[in-house]
């Protein structure tokens, strides 16, 4: 259980990153209660912060947190939880509050002027280089993932291949069905957490999709079970010989991928 703590700890830092905002959202909760003067702003000011205690405590104790983390969301993307948490909410509540009681224009444009200055130096500048790539195309996807799935597809249309089914190397995953659903795939991103309650052959085809040394009859054996048609993989010399020898014709290329059809 100490683990399951210690994770929920790191998690909860993770999403607060280098800025002050989680500071600022739990004194705002802490002094809503003092900022309401009438039963309306008190019975408002209890529910945020009751629910904001309620949050926290689920967040944190070991029992529910591990349940969550092993039955609902998974321990890479617990941080997922905070999006239910009203951050700003609070801090606009208690911010209105606090310009409700002031006396005077002057002293509450005063008061508006210190809470913005708050919000900038608590919170982290976004207009920088780092967090921002400029998209390769509309769908902001990027650029292989289109031409893997237009040369699946119009490999497919060309041999009347009406359900196509597609096994990914690792980068590809996440974004397949992100630009065509009609391409199914043995397995989502849900493999990184061990593929879930998926079948002992999706879990082998995944570790050789993944492994250093890959037995590609064995792979494409797989692959088959899984009534897969396409196999997408690293342009690689030896990888490229092995499939081709195997029967499996290579229908397409990118700047990183091969992609191959299956024999059936």
């Amino acid at each position: 259980m100490r683990e399951v703590v210690q994770s929920a700890w790191e998690t909860c830092k993770l999403f607060n990153g280098t800025g002050m905002h989680m500071v600022l959202f739990l004194g705002c909760a802490l002094l809503l209660g003092g900022l309401s003067k009438w039963n309306k702003e008190k019975s408002h000011a209890f529910l945020l912060s009751g629910y904001t205690a309620c949050f926290f405590l689920i967040f944190f104790c070991p029992l529910t947190a591990k349940i969550i983390i092993d039955y609902c969301v998974g321990a890479d993307v617990y941080w997922r939880m905070f999006w239910i948490l009203p951050l700003p909410i609070v801090i606009a509540y208690a911010f209105s509050l606090r310009l409700k009681a002031g006396e005077g224009r002057f002293r509450r444009c005063l008061c508006a002027a210190c809470m913005f200055v708050v919000i900038a130096v608590t919170g982290t500048v976004v207009y920088q280089t780092e967090p921002f790539v400029e998209a390769q195309n509309p769908y902001k996807l990027p650029q292989e993932v289109i031409d893997v799935c237009d040369m699946i597809n119009e490999d497919a249309g060309d041999n009347s291949i009406e359900e196509k089914k597609a096994v990914v190397v690792n980068e590809l995953v996440p974004y397949i069905r992100q630009y065509d659903g009609s391409i199914k795939m043995p397995y989502g991103r849900d493999a990184t957490r061990g593929l879930g309650r998926r079948s002992k052959n999706c879990r082998r085809l995944y570790a050789l999709m993944n492994s250093t040394e890959v037995n590609f009859k064995k792979l494409a054996k797989y692959a088959k079970k899984e009534e897969c048609n396409y196999l997408v993989y690293y342009k690689n010399g030896f990888a490229d010989e092995a499939l081709r020898d195997l029967g499996h014709e290579r229908i397409g290329e990118s700047d990183s991928y091969y992609i191959y059809r299956l024999k059936g």
